[in-house]
């Protein structure tokens, strides 16, 4: 991340102007800048990706019966933005640590910084106690995000960003579930990123992460408990990457084999429906 002195300092909305087209001519959608003394980050609307690939996502997804396992297509251009905006005050009113939006326009957003530490670099790097202890902050917060109601979309370790003044904080809003499937299909949704971005951590100890989870999920409504179930269970066969050549087995790979091997070890410990 790019040191404090790097970001150029914004004090009014017409800095904030410049600085997104500065930002447009260099084929940036994103930056880190100071507003008003402070860490912030600059992000701008961006095309709408291709539809036909969340098509054939999504048309997976019902062959598989797991409508919680679709990818929703994020908007693109202003439209986009207004989501994130929309998702962003809605969780911030359930007390969710959440950027704060400091400024906005129809291309922009003008987001605070939430911290440097990510909770996936967190979990990677540092000790097996710890490392639970930190896999728990983010379940929490997923739990507390569905006991007021809500949802997160984008729940990977990646998008949890730690600051010891202030706690846990999640970003990237910029699809909603919602508009896609039902609320506890949405909830459904935020487990599986997580458990998959995690799982390769405790790559050793499964069976640690399989009790974590239970514990977790019994605190959840009961259609996000059986579909979870269902989801796992539909999803165990991931574990054959195992059986791909040494050459592929890359990080992706990997976290799929873990999550796979997570998901049949889970199996017997969750309702069946």
């Amino acid at each position: 991340m790019p040191r404090p002195q790097s970001r150029p300092a914004l004090d009014t909305h017409e800095a904030v102007e410049a600085q997104a087209a500065q930002m447009r001519l260099g084929g940036r959608h994103i930056a880190p800048v100071l507003w008003r003394g402070e860490a912030a980050w600059l992000k701008l609307a961006v095309p709408q990706p291709p539809a036909w690939r969340y098509q054939l996502l999504a048309g997976a997804a019902r062959s598989l019966g797991q409508p919680a396992m679709q990818a929703v297509r994020p908007h693109g251009g202003s439209l986009g933005l207004r989501i994130e905006a929309r998702r962003i005050r809605a969780l911030g009113a359930a007390r969710l640590r959440t950027p704060v939006i400091l400024d906005e326009d129809d291309e922009w957003l003008l987001l605070s910084d939430l911290g440097q530490l990510t909770l996936e670099s967190l979990i990677r790097h540092t000790n097996a106690a710890e490392q639970m202890q930190w896999w728990q902050r983010g379940a929490d917060y997923i739990l507390q995000a569905h006991h007021a109601d809500q949802y997160l979309s984008q729940a990977f370790a990646r998008n949890f960003v730690w600051c010891d003044e202030a706690g846990l904080g999640a970003l990237d809003f910029e699809d909603d579930a919602l508009s896609a499937m039902p609320l506890a299909d949405a909830q459904v949704r935020d487990w599986l990123p997580y458990l998959f971005s995690t799982a390769i951590y405790f790559e050793d100890r499964l069976p640690v992460l399989c009790s974590a989870l239970d514990e977790r999920i019994q605190q959840e409504a009961p259609a996000v408990r059986s579909g979870l179930a269902t989801a796992l269970r539909r999803t165990a066969w991931l574990r054959a990457a195992r059986w791909l050549p040494a050459r592929m087995q890359h990080t992706d790979v990997r976290k799929t084999r873990c999550f796979g091997d997570f998901a049949h070890l889970t199996t017997q410990r969750l309702p069946r429906t």
